[in-house]
Parts: C-alpha cells; structure tokens; sequence
C-alpha cells in the first residue's frame, strides 16, 4: 500500500565520507539504541543503556526488556557490516534480516512476513492482508525506488511504507529504520534518529498518516527533526 506526498527532499551536497560516518555513529550508538528502543516503550533510561552496552548488567528491569536493547544493538551492527562491505541491497532478504534481528524474541515469527491479520492500536487504518503482502513488497518497491528523488527521500519512504503495511507480526518500525539508515549511512547522508523527547509528536503524526496516507507532515518532521547530518 502506498501514500500520498507533494513535498520533495534533496539530499546533502557533497556527502559525508561513509566510513567517517560510521565511525560517528558508532559512538553516538547508545543515543540511537536508547532512542529507537523508547519508541517501543521500552523503560531503560539513556544512561541505564550506555550502561549495559558498556557490558555491565543492570538490575530492576525485565529480561525482555534488556534484550530488546541488545536486539537493537545487533541491528545496528549488522547494519554497520553491510555499509562496510558495500551491500546497499534493498529487497525482501535485507527486510527479513533487520526484522528477524530486531523482533526475534518478541514476535509470533521473525524473519519471514506475516501470516495472520494485525491491527494499529489508535487508528481505524487496518493493515494489508497476509497474502497480499509478498505481492505489495515485490510491485511497489520498485515504485518508490523510481518515486524517491534522492536518497534521503528514499529513506523516509522506506521507513512509512514499511509502517503502514506491518509485513511482520512486530518490530516494522524498527525494522524499517534501519533500513532506511543502510539508504542514508551507505550515501554519506547522515542518520534517521527519531528522538526519545519527540516521542509524542511522532505518535501523533503517525496516527495521522495512518488514517489519511498523506505524508507531508511527517516527512517534514523527519526532515527537521530526526534527520542528523554530519
């Protein structure tokens, strides 16, 4: 299911050098793991985060929880992985990986596209059915790849058709993310980093996009607000 989208994006002019990127990212990493791992309502606090992917366990929280922090954390490495071999691959397989690393131990089933009916709390908006999700993946990506007019576009795009399609029991988002980071580190255009703090503004304008498939403002939140260029 695609949606609607009058505003353009240009990306940065000239890019950043990819592996300077990386090396950024890498130690901005517990800003983004806490991040994207609040968005999930998940209760670790920053430092509580920085704490635990320095290695040492934290008490007081449940398991699932602290496995969710690693999971993120495994994604961005595997991420981090394909930029360095050059693997800039955007299909079914890249979309499988990133969701059976995120949602392993969370969801129904991981890794492969779901198989049942789900539902978006706070919206009317009812997801694809399961059968025609393969068929949605397969016609429709080539369609935002030749949409999108550069890559930072790309990305935000990746990230809402993911989101309103749901392929997978659970983590679309997450899963969605980072693949629209691999579009964004792999081009030298910086990182998509929701923050924590704009938690309810985003919610608000997802609720939004779910229920109208229109874009435009929540493609200008990315733009302003998430989007970190180095």
């Amino acid at each position: 299911m695609l949606f609607n989208r009058k505003i353009f994006y240009q990306d940065i002019v000239p890019s950043v050098e990819i592996k300077k990127l990386i090396i950024l990212v890498k130690k901005l990493l517990p800003d983004v793991v806490f991040n994207m791992a609040s968005l999930e309502g998940n209760p670790f606090t920053y430092p509580e985060v920085q704490t635990l992917l320095d290695g040492i366990t934290i008490g007081g929280h449940k398991v699932s929880d602290e496995q969710q922090i690693f999971s993120i954390r495994n994604g961005w490495n595997y991420l981090f992985d394909l930029v360095i071999k050059n693997d800039k691959k955007i299909d079914i397989n890249s979309f499988n990986k990133f969701n059976d690393i995120v949602a392993k131990d969370e969801a129904l089933i991981s890794g492969v596209f779901r198989t049942g009916q789900v539902r978006i709390a706070g919206t009317e908006f009812i997801p694809p059915r399961a059968e025609e999700l393969e068929s949605i993946f397969i016609d429709e990506l080539p369609e935002i790849m030749k949409r999108c007019k550069s890559k930072t576009e790309l990305a935000f795009e990746i990230f809402l058709w993911g989101a309103l399609n749901q392929f997978y029991y659970d983590g679309n988002k997450r899963t969605s993310r980072l693949v629209s980071n691999l579009i964004l580190i792999s081009n030298g255009q910086g990182i998509f980093n929701i923050k924590a703090k704009d938690r309810l503004q985003f919610n608000t304008l997802m609720i939004d996009f779910y229920n109208t498939r229109e874009a435009d403002s929540i493609f200008k939140f990315f733009y302003n607000n998430c989007l970190e260029r180095y």
